[in-house]
């Protein structure tokens, strides 16, 4: 048996079958922490990234936790003809949560040999700790609003 610390929460793993027990928030937080180490993206950006990489039309390019130069963002590479719409139900996302964030995040467009999505807080006025608070907060936001009837609506007027 393993025992890790995670947020003030003991979680305890079985060295043999690898299951781990405690608080449920610390087992999931450690979870998707193994899993962002796996995929080779930080864990700080992983909760965004692992929402923003479900949404047809659309592959996670680069994610970045965000240094003292430069804030967290998340490159999204337009893969197919679903992205437009995705984007869109992404901007609604970050303007229905605007009041839950403390930075005001906003989707940016780039070509790199195809074209790329990114998001992020401006790399002014708002600093590292607080773009960084809002990752968890606005991946829960758009979670929550892929499941709701207006996104749903927009997949399946797409997809016919």
């Amino acid at each position: 048996m393993r025992s890790v610390e995670l947020d003030g929460a003991t979680v305890i793993e079985c060295g043999l079958c690898g299951e781990q027990f405690g608080a449920r928030n610390a087992v999931t937080g450690l979870a998707l922490a193994d899993e962002a180490t796996q995929r080779g993206i930080d864990p700080i950006i992983w909760p965004l990234a692992r929402i923003l990489e479900q949404l047809p039309g659309l592959s996670l390019g680069s994610a970045l936790p965000g240094s003292n130069e430069q804030p967290p963002s998340v490159d999204l590479v337009v893969t197919g003809q679903d992205a437009l719409l995705q984007i869109e139900n992404v901007a609604k996302a970050l303007r229905l949560a605007e009041g839950s964030l403390r930075c005001p995040w906003r989707i940016e467009a780039r070509f790199d040999y195809s074209l790329v999505f990114v998001v992020s807080p401006p790399a002014t006025g708002s600093t590292l700790r607080d773009a960084r608070l809002d990752i968890e907060v606005l991946a829960q936001h758009i979670d929550r609003d892929m499941r709701l009837t207006w996104w749903r609506c927009a997949d399946v007027a797409e997809n016919g």
